[in-house]
């Protein structure tokens, strides 16, 4: 009885085999490539079920129709002055020719070692046309940052542009973004770049200090032209004020000094003396001297006289 029923056996598992074999599922995010050996014979990208010829006759390949990221490591690349800079990048890409990519690189890992190869090259290229200043400025001013980063852009977009032609005709794969994430000195590099850095910014706050002094003294001077100013009218208006204050005292003494001519002068005789005679003070004076007319010649003594 086995041996009766062993070729049905046989022909069944060769019918489930070759079911088996002959049906496969496309996914919504990948290629299926259908080769017959190592010949491709149909594309799907959209999903569902789909019949092939059994193995060994035809085989599915599998690739991922979305955007896939991809780190380009750090590389060490001259500038056109000779000047060593490290660079790291990013980007992403998908693929959009599944048979091209097929036939040029198979898998995805030597699309990767392919694509890094190409952006180390390009940026070597671009970094090689432009001095080191161009990309990492000399001072720290905001317009060398604003160069500076300008530079860096217009870089990115030169070699965005031809690693999509390049990427496009020869891999059939599609670069939808590239960025740089690190632009630095070379680690041997950074004293003496810290050194020069540190130099900058001395000179910056020299600048910065040079012209606080400057305006220090520009205020300190209007401040003393202002003083003087101030101090000059307050003496003249002082000066207008003593002198009227003065005339009205003349006038004081005049109307209280009227139709007595005679005491008034006898009290200023008196301070003329005060001022000019103390106990220490000897005094010479002709005979018919008007200073001595008071003491020779009193003004009670006058009266009697006339009396």
């Amino acid at each position: 009885m086995l041996k009766k029923k062993l070729p049905l056996i046989i022909g069944s598992l060769l019918v489930v085999a070759y079911l088996m074999t002959s049906f496969f599922v496309v996914n919504e995010a990948e290629y299926s490539i259908v080769t017959r050996f190592g010949r491709t014979v149909a594309v799907h990208d959209e999903p569902g079920l789909r019949v092939k010829l059994p193995m060994p006759f035809e085989r599915v390949v599998r690739f991922d129709k979305r955007n896939m990221y991809q780190i380009i490591p750090e590389e060490e690349f001259l500038t056109s002055d000779k000047k060593n800079i490290v660079v790291s990048s990013f980007l992403t890409w998908r693929i959009v020719d599944p048979e091209k990519f097929l036939t040029a690189l198979r898998t995805r890992d030597a699309a990767e070692a392919r694509i890094e190869n190409l952006m180390k090259s390009l940026f070597g290229a671009a970094l090689g046309q432009k001095p080191f200043t161009d990309y990492i400025p000399a001072d720290i001013t905001q317009a060398s940052d604003m160069r500076a980063a300008e530079n860096i852009s217009i870089m990115e977009e030169k070699i965005y542009n031809e690693a999509s032609a390049l990427a496009s005709r020869d891999y059939g794969i599609e670069l939808t973004n590239i960025g740089v994430s690190k632009f630095n000195f070379p680690a041997q590099n950074l004293i003496s770049v810290y050194a020069r850095m540190r130099a900058e910014r001395e000179r910056i706050a020299k600048s910065y200090r040079s012209e606080g002094d400057a305006e220090a003294r520009k205020v300190i001077a209007d401040a003393n032209r202002r003083s003087a100013e101030i101090i000059s009218a307050a003496e003249a208006e002082a000066e207008i004020a003593r002198g009227e204050a003065e005339a009205e005292a003349a006038r004081i003494y005049a109307e209280a000094y009227k139709d007595k001519e005679g005491f008034y002068e006898f009290l200023r005789t008196l301070e003329v003396y005060g001022s000019i005679i103390d106990n220490d003070t000897t005094l010479i004076l002709p005979e018919d001297s008007p200073l001595l007319d008071l003491l020779t010649n009193p003004p009670l003594e006058n009266r009697k006289a006339d009396r």
